[in-house]
């Protein structure tokens, strides 16, 4: 009985051990989720105004070898176009607008009409009884 205890134990530590993420995966998970971020931001700015989609770009992924000078004259463009209330106005539908998509696509996932626990394999009937 003691070596089932043990033997059990062991493999329950074996599973959990080769279940378990390391440092590494944690962050290029991190990194990936970021980046998916950041793309989908620029994206949405991008239906607004394409300048101020580059800008966001540039702002996530400066270039090499920039001068203060540079960087400070950046920024302010950055900022001056960002803030434009129009900008802002289209850049929050964008985004309400993404979020329905989404709401959307989840519930046609959820609550297809024409799919049915019961006809699992295949979608349900066209006609109705």
């Amino acid at each position: 009985m003691k070596t089932f205890q043990t033997a059990l134990t062991l493999s329950a530590a074996l599973l959990l051990a080769a279940c378990a993420t390391t440092p590494e995966q944690k962050a290029a998970r991190a990194a990936a989720q970021k980046q998916y971020e950041q793309n989908l931001q620029v994206a949405l700015a991008g239906q607004c105004d394409r300048e101020t989609a580059d800008l966001m770009r540039m702002q996530f992924d400066p270039p090499p070898g920039q001068t203060e000078q540079q960087r400070q004259a950046f920024r302010l463009q950055y900022v001056d176009k960002v803030a434009d209330p129009m900008f802002q106005a289209c850049y929050k539908m964008a985004w309400q607008n993404y979020i329905s998509q989404q709401r959307l696509r989840e519930m046609r996932y959820y609550y297809d009409d024409y799919w049915d626990h019961f006809y699992y394999p295949f979608r349900r009937p066209f006609y109705r009884w």
